[in-house]
């Protein structure tokens, strides 16, 4: 019997849940999804056939299984909860060295330990850490040109994803936004209900992609930019002038060929590089 029949024929994970007694930690951020229907779409969706992965937060390994099924050549698994990793015991079994379980926290494993493989980042993010995730992840593809890394797949809170893709003039234009798109290309794959998931939280999620650019969208040193827009954003409501005068204010905005008079959701992440390029220059 194959790899993929073998998973097929495992318990539920609704039966692991049973078996095991598990309930979700709300202090990890754990909602499971149960439905195998929806993670094989999720798995078809981060083209997840024949690559290496990280897989964050496997859980109870609804996703897991369903790459596998999808053809994944190997995963990588990191997981906070001993539990959930005491669950995963009968799909390493038939997985064997093709499933590595980690037990561990996400946010203390640079990319780098993984170097060069695997290609691919796909999870099932806890809402409480998906931010501090993906930066911790996008600074490192940045700094450490050496690791690769094709794509990255994750289920996060959907107000998140709209954050990160939203456009200059939007309300939820932000920091994120502007950070992630001089970094990569996002896209929004799928809309999942809070029924999608146990326990059910009280928003919707989203099933985004995000594609790392080689090289940032525009030339700017990244830590200027980081500096500029956390001090333009963190007083998004006022006039540039006001919100960047302590590095010069009205000076460099005319320097950058900005309206001092403009808000920074205004300012598209072009305009943000010529500000920090002319910061780097004043």
């Amino acid at each position: 019997m194959d790899i993929q029949k073998k998973i097929i024929s495992l318990p539920s994970i609704r039966k692991l849940i049973q078996n095991n007694k598990l309930l979700p930690k709300k202090s990890l951020g754990q909602n499971f999804i149960l439905d195998l229907n929806i993670t094989n779409k999720i798995a078809k969706l981060a083209q997840c056939s024949h690559k290496d992965i990280i897989e964050i937060g496997p859980g109870l390994g609804s996703l897991t299984r369903s790459m596998f099924i999808e053809g994944a050549r190997s995963i990588i698994a990191i997981e906070k909860d001993k539990r959930s990793i005491n669950c995963l015991s009968g799909l390493k079994d038939i997985c064997g060295d093709k499933l590595i379980l980690i037990n561990g926290d996400a946010l203390k494993f640079p990319l780098d330990n993984f170097a060069p493989f695997p290609k691919s980042i796909i999870g099932n993010l806890p809402y409480n850490i998906s931010t501090r995730l993906l930066t911790f992840w996008l600074r490192q593809i940045h700094y450490n040109h050496f690791i690769f890394i094709e794509n990255i797949t994750i289920t996060i809170q959907k107000e998140l994803a709209d954050r990160i893709v939203s456009l200059n003039g939007n309300k939820k234009y932000g920091r994120l936004s502007v950070f992630i798109d001089l970094l990569s290309d996002t896209q929004q794959l799928l809309e999942l209900t809070p029924s999608a998931f146990y326990p059910e939280p009280k928003v919707f999620s989203s099933v985004i992609s995000i594609h790392p650019l080689k090289k940032p969208r525009y030339e700017v040193n990244l830590k200027t930019f980081e500096k500029i827009t956390m001090l333009a954003f963190g007083q998004r409501r006022k006039m540039l002038r006001t919100s960047l005068k302590t590095i010069g204010g009205s000076e460099l905005l005319k320097k950058a060929e900005i309206d001092e008079t403009i808000r920074p959701e205004n300012l598209s992440t072009k305009d943000f590089c010529n500000l920090s390029n002319a910061y780097d220059h004043f």
